[in-house]
């Protein structure tokens, strides 16, 4: 025997449309604050890939050049963590809202949000703030490679987090510590990749989500379109 649908209110209809897209808009400039930080933080990371008379800059003692440089990757990368996480909180309350009107697309969501969640490079940023947050600074360290090919030499210059220096800290989720754990001594995860991977995970995520706006609101299956949740 079917269930009975819940009664449906019209008047309540303007009340649950405006509250969707109050968190819609909020998840909106939540995902572009994350999108412009990512693009930030990589585009200073990549300052070393591309200029070589800086890269040479950086590994020499003489600090008083570069100091500009090294604090602007730890407020980019502070800014990165924390865009982040706010975006996971802001989406979290979107889908809880929908949750009971259209669960087939909030199913679709979390399992595409899962595939997310399981990359490496996902649970260690997202460990990486609260060892920023609670433990120390970003343990920052430097590679370079001199690549002789038959028209020039190239330079690979990487900017790195030292996985032993991590480690230290005890709040490591058991697939971060596996993670970190693979990296030999004096050698970590490199930071440009990881900051790409996931951001890359992140746009093909909140692209399909983003996709979802308009069936949610025309889905004619929702029982519940007019009731009002917390």
């Amino acid at each position: 025997m079917d269930e009975p649908q819940r009664p449906i209110d019209g008047s309540l209809k303007g009340a649950w449309v405006r509250a969707g897209v109050a968190r819609w808009n909020v998840v909106t400039r939540s995902y572009t604050v994350f999108r412009r930080n990512s693009q930030e933080l990589t585009r200073i990371l990549d300052r070393v890939r591309v200029d070589f008379a800086f890269s040479m800059q950086l590994s020499g003692d003489d600090t008083s050049e570069t100091r500009e440089f090294w604090d602007e990757v730890d407020q980019r990368l502070h800014n990165f963590l924390a865009s982040a996480v706010s975006l996971v909180d802001h989406t979290r309350r979107l889908t809880k809202f929908y949750a009971l009107d259209v669960p087939d697309i909030v199913a679709e969501y979390e399992g595409r949000n899962a595939i997310v969640i399981e990359l490496n490079e996902t649970s260690f940023l997202r460990d990486l703030r609260n060892y920023l947050l609670h433990f120390g600074v970003a343990p920052l360290l430097q590679t370079l490679n001199f690549n002789r090919g038959e028209d020039a030499e190239t330079l690979d210059h990487l900017l790195k987090l030292n996985a032993a220096r991590l480690l230290e800290h005890d709040k490591w989720s058991a697939q971060s510590k596996r993670y970190l754990g693979g990296f030999a001594d004096c050698d970590g995860p490199v930071l440009r990749d990881d900051v790409v991977a996931y951001a890359m995970a992140m746009q093909d995520l909140f692209g399909w989500l983003f996709s979802q706006r308009v069936p949610i609101f025309n889905d004619p299956r929702a029982n519940d379109r007019f009731r009002m949740k917390s």
